[in-house]
């Protein structure tokens, strides 16, 4: 062109610059001054990347797909006039780019550059000697001319490479400026904002977005133990990916493991990252670059920040360092964030075990009910005391109404588990339908109720017990999960896909006779086996008949208090009449009878007018089934040994404990009648 350029070109253009906030302004401003003094068709900006060596095109014809000039911001850096330039230091005029040694040469349209010149200038920052800082190349000014070959003087060359020195402090400082501004504005975003895990990335990109132009944002987090590495997708936006597919590859030949051993951030170009093995998964999807950002949580690796683009040299080291800095960010939201859930979920746990120790607070006074002197209970004590100090799991069986939720409570009181929570759950109460979700939790979303995280019992008894009552009545689905909670001790949320691992001792009861279940396919052998490491029996109140006496004066003394009654005693005859009685709901249904005796008694003394009509019928029992049935074999057995004599020492009346008149009211209450006697 020949032109001789004044110095004062070169000032309006570096004052236009300075008013300049970001770099896309700096891009655009740039081009609006270069154009009309060199007279070409096109001038683009590419910022360089010297870790990479790789150019990241900023200028939108370079970004833009139906761009000519597309295909050639596409190219790995290697032999092209951009890196010629940097590595000379100085700018490269190409008068015909057709013809050029340069790689661009062939990636252009020969019907579009058929004639053109092309000339690269790097943008340097000086050697700075008082901080011993070096020469540092930023970015890389394109100037095309597409109306002839030879479109460029020395002249052109000279004045461009001159320019590109005295811009590199202006280029810096729009870029610190930029990069400030972008912090200020998420950090106060993700502090002021309203975030959670799941809406973190989307509050950022908005922001981001301006400043970094990508297609894919995503947040990662890494799961399993250092022998089982994996990762879950948090959240992801701009494509879908599934992580099925990815598990096709090692963890170990995969970015996310370079990032997790060096705790480094990654830029992959689209020519780099040929050594992971999920490269070309990425690339069928589209995504040809990205920039990974460890996070770190409590100075521990989280997972990693990742952006990622459908074009090849989208991001730059300069892009990279701005994520990274995003990166730290947002490790101290996910660190607050994470607090605040382990404050939101012990105070839920909190809540919930007061509930349940608010529920069995009344049983949990009740462990003297554990009393008797007979040989059957004596032996289920001593087993008590022998499993009680250790972790083992209990499979406590029995007739309903025995005490096995009380034998549950003592072995917990004698545990070193003692000081942490007793969970109880009865599975025979929870409709099938959400007995998974009591037992291990949900996630929110994983049904239609399913509004918030719920806690499972299982993550509530964490360091403590769980008493599985009735568990004969687990639906067979469930019994799978429950074997892996005892096997491994850990499960997954219902909908979640994190696993959950807790430490509890189980312990575990029913009234149904698990051999037959096995029998009809109604219960797991391998979970019955899992539970029956310590089985413990307890006897029927038939097989203990002389606790009988013992255990009602305990609940006469238990419920006089509570009722405050002045009971003090329990006749003889009241007593002979409840050792008679065959109890089919054991020391339940005793205790319940008791109670009722108490409530309904005159005086200090319980007798057998007060155990009137209580009890449940059963004609086809041998014994009598019936409070009354058994108050009336033990009259009439009383008058056949009084020989039917009423009144006197030794009547019927005093051996019973009543009055003459009382028993000839129970005699007809009960349709008692002498027999008629023999004619001799």
């Amino acid at each position: 062109m020949g032109i001789l350029y004044d110095t004062r070109d070169r000032f309006h253009i570096l004052s236009a610059l300075l008013q300049t906030k970001t770099l896309r302004q700096f891009d655009k401003r740039l081009q609006d001054e270069l154009l009309p003094i060199l007279g070409c068709s096109t001038i683009g900006l590419y910022l360089y990347s010297e870790t990479a060596a790789a150019f990241s095109p900023v200028s939108d014809i370079f970004r833009d797909p139906a761009s000519p000039a597309y295909p050639i911001a596409q190219l790995p850096a290697a032999g092209t006039i951009k890196e010629a330039a940097v590595h000379a230091g100085q700018a490269i005029l190409a008068n015909d780019l057709s013809n050029a040694p340069w790689t661009e040469a062939q990636a252009i349209d020969p019907r579009i550059y058929r004639r053109s010149s092309v000339l690269a200038a790097p943008i340097i920052m000086p050697e700075d000697a008082s901080t011993l800082t070096p020469a540092k190349t930023l970015a890389v000014i394109v100037a095309v001319s597409l109306e002839a070959s030879d479109s460029f003087t020395e002249e052109d060359r000279g004045f461009l490479e001159v320019f590109g020195q005295h811009i590199a402090p202006v280029l810096t400082a729009v870029l610190a400026a930029e990069e400030r501004d972008t912090l200020v504005a998420i950090n106060s975003q993700v502090v002021l904002g309203a975030i959670t895990l799941d809406n973190l990335i989307y509050s950022i990109q908005p922001i981001l977005r301006d400043v970094i132009h990508h297609d894919v944002i995503g947040l990662v987090r890494f799961v399993g133990e250092t022998h089982n590495r994996w990762f879950d997708i948090v959240a992801c936006e701009g494509v879908d990916i599934d992580q099925e597919a990815l598990r096709q590859f090692p963890f170990e030949h995969m970015a996310a493991a370079e990032i997790l051993a060096t705790g480094k951030p990654l830029l992959l170009t689209g020519h780099n990252q040929e050594r992971f093995a999920e490269h070309r998964y990425f690339e069928s999807l589209g995504v040809f670059s990205a920039m990974l950002c460890p996070l770190l949580v409590r100075g521990r690796p989280y997972g990693f920040l990742a952006i990622g683009s459908k074009r090849r040299n989208a991001f730059s080291q300069r892009d990279l360092a701005l994520t990274e800095q995003i990166g730290f960010h947002l490790s101290h939201a996910i660190t607050n964030l994470s607090a605040y859930d382990e404050i939101r979920q012990l105070k839920d746990q909190l809540e919930q075990e007061n509930v349940y120790l608010r529920e069995e607070m009344g049983a949990s006074l009740d462990l003297k009910s554990l009393v008797g002197d007979s040989p059957a209970l004596q032996k289920s004590l001593r087993a008590i005391e022998m499993v009680a100090p250790t972790d083992s799991t209990v499979l406590i069986t029995g007739e309903t109404g025995t005490g096995k939720e009380l034998v549950a409570q003592a072995i917990h009181r004698l545990s070193p588990r003692q000081h942490k929570a007793l969970i109880t759950v009865n599975c025979a109460a929870l409709p099938p339908t959400l007995i998974e979700s009591e037992l291990f939790g949900h996630e929110k979303g994983a049904f239609t109720s399913a509004t918030s995280r719920k806690l499972g019992r299982f993550e509530l008894a964490h360091g403590g017990t769980i008493f599985l009552d009735e568990v004969g009545e687990l639906p067979i689905d469930v019994q799978m999960k429950l074997l892996r909670v005892l096997e491994a001790q850990e499960f997954n949320r219902v909908g979640g896909t994190q696993t959950i691992r807790v430490d509890v001792r189980v312990l575990a009861a029913t009234n149904v006779d698990l051999d037959q279940a096995i029998t009809r396919n109604t219960f797991r052998a391998d979970l019955f086996y899992r539970l029956n490491v310590f089985p413990i029996r307890l006897p029927t109140l038939r097989e203990r008949l002389q606790d009988i006496p013992l255990l009602a004066r305990h609940f006469a003394r238990k419920y006089s208090q509570r009722h405050r009654k002045p009971v003090t005693r329990i006749h003889s005859a009241a007593l002979q009449a409840l050792s008679a009685y065959d109890w089919p709901g054991n020391v339940r249904e005793l205790e319940h009878v008791i109670e009722r005796a108490v409530i309904v008694s005159r005086g200090s003394t319980i007798t057998i007018e007060e155990l009137d009509g209580l009890g449940r019928t059963n004609a086809s029992a041998p014994h009598p089934r019936t409070l009354a049935e058994a108050e009336r074999a033990h009259i009439l057995d009383t008058l056949i040994r009084t020989n039917w004599v009423l009144a006197g020492k030794q009547g019927a009346a005093e051996h019973l404990g009543m009055k003459r008149s009382t028993l000839q009211h129970r005699m007809k209450k009960l349709a008692i009648t002498r027999p008629p006697q023999k004619k001799h």
